[in-house]
């Protein structure tokens, strides 16, 4: 009787099949081109959505869902300080992908400033705040202007001075 072990690739294969499925849709909805093959331009990410939902299907049949379950359940039963690194995980992932979506129409001044801001929240605590400010808005604008002017390397700029 062999006992499968707690692993993710139940819903690694889950998530890859999702992925390769939302990819491959979007890639089949690329506007054909004007001369030649119309399926020439979707080729690529046809064939990698394929291979995507292929490894998935690989993933879930050699992993099984159960033992992905297993790994949830022994997840939840961590020690807190573990969970507590996962939350600040989680949270600085969601703060990387706000900053991506807030960068060309903030700035780079005011969008990396929030970054910098938030990012010294999760790891000093928010007792540090003021310290935090003074660093991010310093970092912020030291990195505009020397990229900016003595560099010549243009940052999307403040928005209300375009």
């Amino acid at each position: 009787m062999s006992t499968k072990q707690a692993n993710w690739d139940g819903l690694t294969g889950l998530f890859s099949i999702l992925f390769g499925l939302t990819y491959g849709g979007y890639a089949y909805n690329m506007p054909q081109p004007m001369f030649g093959n119309p399926l020439e331009a979707i080729f690529l990410p046809l064939a990698i959505s394929a291979i995507s939902i292929f490894i998935g299907v690989l993933l879930i049949i050699k992993g099984g869902i159960t033992p992905s379950i297993m790994a949830v359940k022994a997840l939840l039963n961590e020690s807190p300080q573990r969970k507590s690194d996962r939350r600040k995980i989680a949270i600085t992932c969601i703060i990387c992908f706000l900053y991506a979506l807030t960068f060309e129409h903030l700035g780079y001044v005011i969008s990396t400033f929030f970054f910098m801001f938030a990012m010294l929240m999760v790891t000093c605590g928010s007792a540090y705040w003021k310290k935090g400010a003074m660093i991010a808005i310093i970092f912020a604008g030291g990195i505009f202007f020397t990229f900016n002017n003595l560099l010549s390397v243009n940052l999307p700029p403040f928005p209300f001075f375009n």
